[in-house]
């Protein structure tokens, strides 16, 4: 029998297929010296994405032997400083790196990193002071090795990447002294392959550090997809920023996140340049104007909004949304303002919605729900500390297909009740965001099963780790009960499952149902930009 021979592109192509298999990818590495040249820059293009806490280790581990040696020296004389740590964790090691690691991300998250350093340091502290809490706790205490070596790795990316694609950077950073703005950034680093760029934490202290950083994006990035501010004082470079806007080829998401200080109009106005471009906006903890929805207003290809947390917006500022150039698809508001603003805001943009985000709904917006939003799809409905019953007999009245719930932890058991018993049949997908306990999980589908209309789920989700209990719910609903259920969505389907559970788990399969793992409906975006 003929052994049937792949040639090396169609190895490429099946590596490049499973980049976001990370532990498929590892299988892969040993296997030959043209694999692992291929799987190298898959693995290391977001290396610190989804890891375990043992992997976060062994990832800070690996890029410590990528120092050079002003890196190095710089970390040892912090460290003699702060006296924290071992030194010699830092010194030069013999070891010979067969791959130069960092040149390969191409996306580095702040959140990510800081995670995996912070996880990190934990463990050396640990080791230093043989897991003496007392001690430990006193030597954390307004500990900044831990920026420092957030800064360090930051700058060794930043000088040995020429691929980075998407960066988010905490501009509080660039002031640790082993940033020399000039002659890292500027001189050394290609960042004209920016497509996703997000700022922030950066206040009057470091305006002029900003400012150079500002220039350099100015200089370099022209094919920005999507633009971050997040609590940035714009007060000395509203101008820089603006430019930045005008200048990009094609801006696609625009998102503002905590801003006061505007000194003028210059940051909006200049959102009209990306007018047939930008489709995705973004508004957290802002104060509306006049000024800012007048420019909102002409971006004719906008398709998604959102408004978190905002104020200063009243009824007569939001009739502004009547003028509206664009027909937007998907709106998400989660404020604390009135129901007649909300209502109204779905009045004047809800005829095209396909999805909706809601933050204490109410009858009123309901209605206007109902009356506006004939396209709806999808409505994901946000609950704080209370929800009110009485919305759920209009469900009934809406054609949605989606629903997607944020339940508060604390949420009655009679919501439960209700929400099954005013299933529409068009709804074939609800997703709950936030853990159901057993007993809610048993009302949920005793409501179902005494539900007079015919109920058309498909696919139920769950952010949460079912256990024994849970399982024995479901098993004995779909048995019980004529039912289209097709897809059961469940958080951590990867985890090590008993013997019972594993049993409940197969007869769940037998009965034609296709386990999945959870994906957040509520927080994901149609048109956000997170592939690029």
């Amino acid at each position: 029998m003929t052994v049937i021979y792949l040639t090396d592109d169609c190895i490429y192509h099946i590596l490049n297929y499973l980049q976001n298999n990370r532990s498929t990818l590892f299988n892969c590495l040993l296997v030959n010296r043209f694999w692992s040249k291929v799987t190298i820059p898959l693995l290391y293009a977001n290396p610190f994405s989804r890891l375990k806490d043992v992997n976060k280790s062994l990832i800070i581990n690996t890029f410590l032997l990528c120092l050079n040696e002003e890196e190095r020296n710089y970390l040892i004389k912090r460290n003699n400083i702060q006296k924290k740590l071992n030194s010699k964790l830092f010194q030069r090691n013999e070891i010979k790196l067969i791959y130069e690691y960092p040149k390969y991300i191409k996306k580095l998250s702040k959140f990510s990193i800081y995670n995996s350093i912070d996880h990190w340091y934990r463990q050396q502290i640990k080791i230093t002071f043989n897991n003496n809490d007392n001690i430990i706790n006193n030597n954390t205490l307004n500990d900044n090795m831990p920026l420092f070596i957030k800064a360090t790795f930051y700058h060794m990316f930043l000088r040995k990447s020429n691929h980075i694609r998407d960066l988010e950077i905490s501009l509080n950073l660039l002031k640790q002294d082993i940033f020399d703005i000039n002659s890292i950034i500027i001189n050394d680093i290609k960042i004209s392959n920016l497509i996703i760029l997000r700022l922030n934490s950066c206040y009057y202290k470091t305006h002029e550090i900003f400012y150079e950083f500002l220039k350099t994006i100015l200089k370099n990035c022209k094919n920005l997809k999507r633009l971050d501010l997040i609590d940035i004082d714009l007060y000395y470079n509203s101008n820089e920023i603006s430019s930045i806007i005008k200048q990009q080829n094609e801006l696609k998401e625009f998102n503002f996140y905590g801003f006061y200080k505007l000194s003028s109009n210059d940051i909006f106005s200049s959102l009209k340049y990306q007018k047939n471009s930008l489709v995705s906006l973004k508004f957290h903890d802002i104060n509306f104007q006049h000024c800012i929805l007048q420019n909102v207003i002409k971006l004719h290809n906008l398709k998604s909004l959102e408004i978190i947390y905002c104020y200063g917006m009243t009824l007569e500022l939001c009739q502004i949304f009547e003028f509206a150039s664009f027909k937007l698809k998907e709106l998400s508001i989660k404020n604390i303002w009135g129901s007649n603003i909300t209502s109204k805001i779905i009045k004047y943009l809800g005829k095209y919605l396909q999805r909706l985000k809601i933050e204490n709904i109410n009858v009123e917006i309901m209605n206007s729900i109902i009356q506006y939003s004939l396209e709806l799809k999808t409505l994901d409905i946000y609950s704080g500390c209370h929800i009110n019953l009485s919305i759920l007999p209009y469900l009934k009245n809406l054609k949605i297909k989606n629903l997607n719930i944020y339940l508060n932890t604390f949420i009655i058991e009679s919501f439960f009740i209700k929400l099954a018993e005013n299933l529409s049949n068009t709804i074939t997908k609800i997703s709950f965001v936030t853990a159901v306990n057993e007993i809610s999980l048993l009302k949920f589908f005793t409501g179902c099963y005494y539900n007079n209309q015919i109920i058309n789920l498909n696919s139920l989700n769950f952010n949460q780790k079912f256990e024994l209990k849970h399982l024995e719910i479901i098993l004995n609903y779909i048995k019980n009960k004529n039912f289209n259920l097709k897809y059961l969505g469940i958080c951590g389907l990867d985890k090590i499952w008993n013997i019972k559970e594993l049993i409940l788990l197969n007869q769940i399969k037998e009965e034609g149902i296709k386990l999945v793992e959870f994906r957040d409906n509520f927080k994901e975006c149609d048109y956000q930009l997170s592939d690029y």
